[in-house]
């Protein structure tokens, strides 16, 4: 019978995936902690050069010399950690620290002369093999005229429209020059480029006339004697400066050296010579500046030239590519005008909409004087007809001319509504107030129809209050209708802009969905002319960079110009990177750079060195004078120490900046060789190494590194006592829970769950006045002591009891009755027999509550202040700097303190071991 064979590759592939995953920090980690140079988040994750002194400075930390200029100070002055110490031991601690200081001066030469070495035999050889570079160099540029060529038979042969269009694009952003690739690129032109060709000639002649005419006016002056000679010379000679085949710039030249030197002292020196002699120089002069300024006259009209040459061969577009493609790009421009104006419209409509707003709301605060006073006069006509249909004729002249007072100003003010009323009549969102307006009118006019009327009964009471009641209506109308006036008359404007913005912009949405389908429909022919004309500006520029392939390398600078003019056309076209193609003359370049940044390192050195070891002498001379002054309580100091920090600080961040440019440097001729570099990765490590040290000697080292070992026996001897409390005092409380039955044992259960819900941080502020309160009674439980944190820590227990308790009830109760009916009390049957066999779930929790303490921050961070007695956890924090992290430290000082984690738990492993219970007991 066959057997059945499945495949598992799929379920392969998943574990291998999970499994690098899992390990790559781990990987990066061990990486990290043994890099040179710190580049934690390189592409490459491994590096070639490996140093272990991370490590070295964690676990033997060094006093390199910024360190012990601090250190001798500090223990001179008696301070700090030599606080306390006996002058015998201050000066033989001082004595220690010199001569230390001198063996890290000898150390520092020692690296010194290394690296010296090292970089001139480099050197020496080197410049034996700048023929050999030379020469491939040659064979890479013979590589790339095949490789030019046969890209251009790929493309093949191309009209002169598209060439002369790609042209076009290519001198919008090239300046005119007599020299470079525009030469070529107006060659390509013919014709076409005839005014450039011509008005770059005129501008060659007149170039030339002014070297020429600089040169006899140097001529002219050179046997004469006067005050300001040098600088006019100077002068003369600066003319390159603002002139070449490139550009001028006239102007410039003509106040800052002709009017200020050569015109100014010439003229001076004229006027004292004969005049033949006076007549000559002054003719020369004047034609030198004659010709500057005509050529400064012909480069304009170069660039006008060219400009407007650019403007008639950007119209080939068509002719070129054919008319839909023109059209298409046409249409494109036009989109985007159109686009620019819908966006300007769109906030200009935002704000004429936002202003119709804001005048309608201002309409708002008019209206309910406008309704009141409505009111008042829609009531007023009721009693007044009621007079004038009884027909009563009561009046005098008084009573008649105040009546008609009142109902003129009636009448004015229903001229002013009537307008009013029309301007917001086709008004959508005014309606309200256009209503109200018209009924107001409608009361008014009932007065102005009944004038004559009202006039007969003007005597009468009734119509004497009436006339009250328009006077104050018309009063209360006449402080608002001004002001309603203008609001409305603006509305009306913005409203008819508001109108004309959104018809203006329905419009360009409609001719920009034209456009976008128009282009839609042009875009796969655009795209074929697209990358038709792509392929011609590519051909034109492969041919400017072909011209220069055919000329020959015949020194390093002519290598450097070539790779500098094909670098740009090697990434575009190609997807090539110059710096691997031309690898030969970069490696030779960067070895130069490191060389020149070494060797100005090391003299910076040398030179530090000199210095540090002139004031150490001065300073070894007299310090146990000082350290006998401070013990007979005087307070004198040594300024030397403050000298020797201050040329420290200033020389060696010159020395350190270059050295680690330098090894920078050297760090990729290391792992980017060319053809010829193998014989010198020895001696390139070695100086490698040299630069490391000497940065090593020098550098400023942080107390964290002096701390360290420290920090770590803190944690351990915290976490080892916790883990202690915690499964002595768990296994005590978990058994009455698993074997007695008492009152409360559930709730007590649930109360240890409650607790553990809670984080300690809530009980932060308790804590901290606890243990400041128990501090006084007991100093070694107190804050900042250990005692204490440990004591902090004791408390989180309820969640190892529930642990405990678990594995408790999982233990047959058989073997404690039958080590009871032996005679064992219920404590001896609880220590010889549950004890032992709970060992397995006892090693968890100490396991557990030793990483969790170890690796415990805030807390001990709270609680904690002196450096001596922080943690790891608080510790690792202060590789982390404000601006950057110690990445190589930071690393190696996790991995140390993975180390405790690990052994303990390779010491409780043997353990952690299930069933243990089974078959104790035989039923």
């Amino acid at each position: 019978m066959a057997v059945e064979r499945r495949k598992y590759w799929i379920r392969h592939l998943i574990l291998i995936v999970v499994v690098v995953v899992v390990l790559f920090p781990m990987v990066w980690l061990v990486s990290t902690s043994v890099r040179r140079d710190q580049a934690a988040f390189s592409s490459n994750l491994f590096s070639s050069r490996i140093t272990f002194q991370h490590y070295r400075n964690l676990l033997f930390p060094e006093r390199s010399v910024g360190r012990l200029i601090l250190d001798l100070q500090s223990a001179t002055y008696a301070t700090g950690e030599y606080r306390g110490r006996s002058q015998e031991d201050l000066k033989k601690t001082v004595e220690r620290y010199l001569v230390k200081f001198e063996d890290l001066m000898d150390e520092s030469e020692e690296m010194v002369a290394s690296i010296e070495n090292g970089t001139s035999a480099i050197e020496k050889e080197l410049k034996e093999k700048e023929s050999l570079i030379i020469r491939e160099m040659n064979e890479v540029r013979l590589r790339d005229k095949a490789l030019f060529e046969e890209r251009l038979q790929e493309i093949g042969e191309l009209s002169e429209v598209k060439i002369a269009y790609a042209v076009s694009e290519i001198l919008e952003t090239t300046a005119p020059s007599l020299e470079g690739t525009y030469p070529f690129y107006i060659d390509l032109l013919g014709e076409r480029a005839d005014p450039i060709v011509i008005s770059l000639e005129t501008y060659r002649k007149l170039y030339e006339d002014v070297f020429l005419y600089r040169d006899e006016t140097l001529g002219a002056i050179k046997e004469l004697e006067f005050e300001n000679k040098d600088e006019v010379v100077r002068s003369l000679e600066s003319i390159e400066n603002y002139i070449s085949l490139s550009s001028i710039d006239y102007s410039e030249w003509r106040r800052v050296e002709w009017l200020r030197v050569i015109n100014r002292y010439l003229r001076d020196v004229e006027s004292t010579m004969p005049q033949a002699e006076q007549d000559a120089l002054n003719g020369v002069r004047t034609k030198l500046y004659d010709s500057f300024r005509a050529a400064g006259d012909a480069w304009e009209e170069v660039e006008a030239a060219a400009e407007k040459v650019s403007q008639d061969l950007s119209l080939l577009a068509e002719e070129a590519f054919g008319p839909e493609y023109h059209e298409y790009v046409s249409a494109i421009e036009e989109l985007g005008v159109v686009e620019a104006d819908k966006e300007a419209v769109e906030k200009a409509l935002a704000t004429s909409e936002s202003a119709l707003a804001e005048l309608e709301d201002s309409f708002q605060v008019a209206l309910p004087t406008i309704l009141s006073e409505k009111s008042k006069l829609s009531a007023l006509i009721p009693p007044l007809q009621i007079v004038i249909s009884k027909g009563v004729e009561e009046y005098t002249a008084v009573s008649e001319a105040r009546l008609k007072s009142s109902l003129d100003e009636v009448d004015s003010a229903r001229k002013t509504i009537g307008l009013l009323q029309q301007q917001l009549a086709e008004m959508q969102n005014v309606q309200e107030l256009s209503s109200s307006l018209s009924e107001l009118l409608g009361e008014m006019a009932w007065f102005s129809d009944n004038k004559e009327a009202l006039a007969n009964a003007s005597g009468n009471s009734e119509v004497s209050k009436g006339i009250d009641v328009i006077n104050i209506a018309i009063s209360n109308l006449s402080r608002i209708l001004p002001v309603l006036e203008t609001s409305i008359s603006e509305y009306v404007e913005v409203s008819e802009n508001t109108t004309s913005l959104r018809k203006e912009l329905k419009s360009l949405e409609e001719r920009s969905e034209i456009l976008g389908s128009r282009i839609a429909e042009l875009k796969e022919e655009a795209d074929r002319a697209e990358a038709e004309y792509l392929m011609a500006l590519e051909s034109i520029r492969i041919k400017s960079t072909l011209a220069l392939v055919e000329e020959e390398i015949a020194s390093l600078e002519d290598g450097r110009a070539y790779v500098s003019k094909t670098t740009d056309i090697l990434d575009t076209y190609f997807g090539i990177r110059a710096s691997n193609r031309y690898r030969t003359l970069g490696w030779y370049d960067d070895f130069d750079r490191a060389n020149r940044e070494a060797r100005d390192g090391t003299a910076l050195l040398n030179q530090l060195i000199s210095t540090m070891r002139d004031m150490k002498e001065e300073l070894s001379s007299k310090v146990n004078h000082y350290i006998d002054l401070r013990f007979l309580g005087t307070t004198v100091t040594l300024d030397d120490f403050g000298t020797m920090q201050e040329t420290y600080n200033s020389l060696f961040q010159q020395v350190n900046a270059r050295y680690q440019r330098a090894s920078r440097l050297i760090s990729d001729l290391i792992e980017k060789p060319a053809s010829y570099s193998a014989s010198y990765d020895r001696e390139l490590r070695e100086i490698d190494k040299a630069l490391f040290r000497a940065n090593q000697i020098w550098v400023q080292k942080e107390s964290t590194y002096f701390y360290f070992v420290r920090w770590l026996l803190n944690s351990v001897i915290v976490a080892l006592s916790v883990s202690l409390i915690s499964v002595a005092v768990a296994a005590l409380a978990a058994y009455p829970f698993s074997r007695m039955r008492f009152r409360g044992r559930k709730q007590g259960l649930l109360g240890l769950l409650l607790i553990q819900m809670f984080p300690t941080i809530m009980f932060m502020v308790a804590l901290y006045a606890l243990l400041q309160f128990i501090g006084g009674l007991i100093p070694f439980l107190g804050l900042n002591t250990l005692g204490g944190l440990i004591f902090a820590y004791s408390g989180g227990i309820a969640f190892n009891i529930w642990l405990i308790k678990g594995y408790y009830d999982t233990i047959s109760n058989s073997l404690e009755e039958a080590a009871m009916i032996d005679g064992a009390t219920k404590f001896q049957a609880f220590t010889k027999v549950i004890l032992p066999l709970a060992r397995p779930i006892l090693a968890v929790v100490a396991i557990l509550t030793f990483m969790s303490i170890f690796n415990e921050y805030l807390i001990a961070r709270i609680l904690l202040q002196d450096m001596n007695k922080w943690t790891y956890a608080v510790g690792l924090w202060q590789f982390s700097g404000r601006f950057e992290t110690s990445w190589g430290p930071f690393t190696a000082a996790a991995l140390i303190g993975a180390v405790p984690m690990v052994i303990f738990f390779l010491v409780l492993q043997d353990y952690i071991v299930g069933g243990l219970t089974q078959g104790g007991v035989k039923e």
